[in-house]
């Protein structure tokens, strides 16, 4: 009831997030939800103004439920609105497309082969004829000294078409569609010098090239006091969120140790920023016009730090809490931190639906609930009397609270558990608002004296040496993180149901949720039992590697893995493609066998080589064609054909003579037509071999 009451926004904020969700299961029927919509705002505008004139408690509550039902399905139009491929005028709805004028969205990112741009695709040519259209798309231009000099506003013109983002092709790998899908983008593409050419012509919205301008500017003022790349990285994504130069070893140490949120600028950065313009312009003495004054200057600074950030969704939210905060009390109104968190999201969710997705926009609104939700009440049981002590305790309570509500979470999504995330952020908080501050008032000395500001560049490097010392020590501290965590989506929320009812229990003293935790807990131990059962089988699987081979067999808990020397000794090939899958099904022991082994008879478990490129596990046999040598001379039978990817056709062409198989699993899947054309993929053991 306290929820209902204090927090009204959260009444429509929670049916508006459930049409987001639900928005795909009406892409079929959207003109019903805009007459469903239609009617039900007219109906609930008729409703107000009866309940105006005279009380009808039943029809007040047929009102709410209409209220409800409105923002509900007003979250699946946004939605629908908000998907750029639902439009006629989408790029993608021309087939036959020569030519495309695309306009760069961002500023271009340099990879190791090639410049990587978000664009959006404002016209296309079909032979003769020219239209205009919408949509991103995701392309990638070969990296020279025409892709390296493009800007953000830039028109390009690309020859050919673009390529539909393809789903992840191996079992529980990282599903790039789904991710782009979030932010609207659909397509991708490679381009060669060849296919593509800058007209010459540049469209900005003026108040992100204002961003982009000052990232630039900073970007050139760290280069100037910051010698050492790893640690200008650092200072880089604490001040501003520039993150392109952080050390890969330095940000494996952040994550492991549960502080990698201090590299991305979130409401932790905002809240130091505000915390040192409150203090400068001494807001908290400030009454009446001078407040008000002070207020939106403070507005209008916190505005332009969202801007330098790149308005990343944390921030973003951060910022719109403040903002709520600050005018609040520069009008003397009460705020509800609950019903604050509500409005920033949805104001956020309001200008993008989409942002509902993004990993970080839901791991920082767990991480503020959990501060304001149990900082408190932790203080409360751990109470110090001295000032220092009651700083200290205040930080720990409010890693802890964080923590408390953002770990199923990142069980769910990242597979790992920091044990000391108390001590490494006890340790590092305090150094990166002291970096931040360094970094803000190095900018500012730029400016004044520039030899204050290498001292203050200098500081700066101690510290933030000393965080990752921090972090690489307690990284290596015994049992510093659990990795390799499995739990599914529906433990997740029975572990979020625990953790509400067990809060409600305690804290209002509401015996029943006990019951309903007991009841979660045991929901949690059934769903990984049934889990746990569903993965006890015999399994064959072809993983999708490009040019490579990778098979596993596995029995039960345990995989055997035949791999071709570019994906065994790849260590890409372990963490994006086979990992996932282990930790997935909760595999204990993979052992990995290199397909040249093949040549000889040997077992592997439940695996046996037969020798030259003949494989027998559960009553099945395999022949794999890179690991045969030599010609084939007589007829050979076998269940599946494995087709590699170092073959001829003129050897594919003696396999079909030769060869008599069920099924034809071929491995490399961008050259399958030339493949196929060689074999029967559908197997040949009922019909001629000719």
């Amino acid at each position: 009831m306290f929820f209902w009451r204090h927090i009204p926004l959260l009444r429509f904020l929670i049916p508006f997030i459930g049409g987001i969700f639900c928005a795909d299961l009406f892409l079929t029927s959207i003109f019903w939800v805009q007459i469903i919509t239609a009617l039900s705002l007219l109906l609930s505008i008729g409703i107000h103004f009866y309940l105006r004139k005279s009380i009808h408690k039943r029809l007040q509550l047929a009102g709410s439920f209409i209220i409800l039902l409105l923002f509900f399905f007003l979250g699946i139009l946004l939605t629908n609105a908000r998907k750029d491929n639902t439009y006629t005028s989408h790029f993608s709805k021309i087939s036959d497309v020569e030519y495309m004028v695309a306009r760069v969205l961002e500023v271009p990112q340099e990879k190791e082969k090639s410049v990587s741009c978000l664009v959006e695709i404002s016209w296309v040519n079909q032979a003769t004829k020219n239209y205009k259209t919408q949509g991103k798309a995701q392309v990638y231009l070969s990296k020279d000294s025409a892709s390296l000099s493009l800007h953000y506003g830039d028109y390009i013109i690309i020859k050919g078409q673009l390529n539909e983002i393809a789903a992840s092709s191996n079992p529980f790998q990282f599903d790039f569609k789904r991710y782009y899908a979030a932010t609207n983008i659909y397509h991708n593409g490679y381009f060669t010098s060849e296919r593509w050419r800058a007209t010459g012509g540049n469209k900005v919205n003026p108040i992100y090239a204002l961003g982009y301008t000052w990232q630039r500017a900073l970007q050139k003022i760290f280069n100037h006091y910051f010698t050492d790349e790893s640690v200008r990285g650092v200072a880089e994504a604490i001040v501003f969120g520039y993150k392109d130069e952080l050390n890969d070893d330095w940000l494996e140490a952040f994550s492991k140790t549960g502080t990698i949120h201090v590299l991305a600028v979130s409401g932790l950065h905002v809240g130091i920023i505000y915390t040192l313009l409150s203090y400068l312009l001494m807001l908290g003495s400030s009454k009446g016009r001078s407040r008000v004054i002070k207020s939106i200057v403070i507005l209008l600074s916190l505005f332009l730090y969202c801007l330098v950030t790149g308005f990343s969704p944390s921030v973003s939210r951060a910022a719109i809490m403040f903002a709520t905060v600050i005018v609040a009390k520069a009008f003397q109104r009460k705020t509800n931190l609950y019903n604050t968190l509500s409005f920033a999201c949805f104001i956020l969710l309001l200008l993008n639906p989409l942002n509902i997705y993004n990993v970080g926009f839901q791991f920082s609104f767990l991480a503020v609930i959990g501060i304001v939700l149990y900082t408190d009440y932790f203080k409360r049981i751990w109470r110090s009397s001295t000032k220092i002590g009651d700083k200290v305790m205040t930080l720990l309570c409010v890693s802890l609270a964080a923590q408390l509500t953002t770990f199923p979470l990142g069980l769910y999504y990242f597979h790992q558990f920091p044990n000391y995330f108390i001590l490494s952020n006890l340790l590092v908080i305090p150094c990166i608002s002291i970096v931040l501050y360094l970094g803000v008032f190095m900018v500012i000395c730029t400016f004044i004296y520039q030899p204050v500001a290498q001292f203050l560049a200098d500081l700066a490097e101690v510290y933030i040496r000393f965080i990752v010392q921090v972090a690489s020590y307690i990284q290596e501290l015994p049992y510093a993180f659990f990795e390799n965590v499995h739990i599914t989506f529906s433990q997740m929320l029975t572990v979020y149901v625990f953790l509400i009812a067990l809060t409600v229990a305690l804290v209002h003293k509401w015996w029943q949720g006990f019951g309903i935790a007991l009841i979660a807990a045991m929901g949690f131990m059934a769903i990984d039992y049934n889990y746990q059962y569903s993965l006890h089988k015999n399994e064959f699987i072809a993983f999708d590697v490009k040019k490579e081979v990778l098979l596993g067999f596995r029995d039960n808990d345990r995989l055997t893995v035949i791999a071709s020397k570019g994906a065994y000794t790849s260590d890409a090939v372990y963490d994006y493609t086979l990992k996932p899958y282990l930790i997935n099904n909760r595999v204990s022991i993979c052992v990995v066998i290199p397909m040249e082994m093949l040549k000889a008879k040997a077992s592997y478990g439940n695996l046996h080589s037969l020798g030259n490129g003949f494989v027998w596990f559960d009553n099945k046999s395999y022949f794999l064609t890179d690991a045969y040598k030599g010609y084939l001379k007589k007829d050979i039978e076998v269940n599946n054909l494995v087709v590699g990817t170092h073959k001829s056709d003129a050897f594919l062409k003696f396999v079909k003579i030769h060869v008599l198989y069920d099924t034809a699993i071929l491995m490399d899947k961008r050259n399958s037509e030339r493949i196929e054309k060689q074999i029967d993929i559908k197997g040949n053991k009922t019909n001629s071999p000719n």
